[in-house]
């Protein structure tokens, strides 16, 4: 009996020797979202996500244009007269510039060197070639995009535009930001992807 309890005691203390040297998963009850993996108690977030979980979608570094729809565009100016001297359809080109607080422009980034000549203004027009390049980098800044009339003479008309920034349209990552509002004579889609 006495050789069954020492047997006994020391099959005890090697179990306890043995579990307590056991190291516990430092990822045990660490639950990574949108993909994230655990690493060492910690979670390592795929691309376009971050946080103690991977619980924050990030801002992208850049958006990149590779498209812009024109969607709607005003039939005549402001005091019905034809956009075109001669009275022809509008000849349109798009264009972006950074916005001041007061929602004047500031600088202008891009405007294509694609025009659409004599475009009929009850139809949406494609600018599928975007030349040259449109990257925006600050998802805070507030920017405008407008639509043009290149006239004869060299004369350009604004046709209209809208201010936007863009932090307010990349959550869910969209393949297409429309800017439109329900009194808006113009509106634009800008068919993108994004830099992380």
């Amino acid at each position: 009996m006495k050789k069954f309890l020492f047997i006994l005691s020391i099959a005890f203390a090697l179990s306890v020797v043995v579990t307590s040297c056991s190291k516990k998963d430092p990822c045990e009850g660490v639950t990574c979202q949108n993909g994230g993996t655990c690493e060492g108690g910690d979670c390592q977030c795929p691309t376009g996500y971050e946080g103690a979980f991977c619980e924050t979608e990030s801002l992208p570094k850049k958006v990149n244009v590779t498209a812009i729809k024109i969607l709607k565009i005003p039939a005549t100016q402001k005091d019905g007269k034809p956009w075109d001297s001669d009275g022809t359809e509008p000849d349109i080109y798009p264009s972006l510039f950074t916005l001041k607080a007061d929602n004047s422009t500031d600088v202008r980034l891009w405007s294509s060197q694609l025009t659409k000549i004599n475009a009929d203004v009850s139809k949406q027009h494609d600018f599928n070639i975007i030349l040259p390049a449109l990257s925006l980098t600050d998802m805070n800044q507030t920017y405008g995009m407008f639509l043009h009339d290149s006239d004869d003479g060299n004369v350009y008309t604004s046709m209209g535009g809208i201010a936007f920034v863009l932090k307010n349209f990349v959550q869910g990552r969209p393949s297409t930001i429309k800017l439109d509002c329900s009194t808006c004579t113009i509106a634009f889609e800008l068919t993108v992807n994004y830099e992380f």
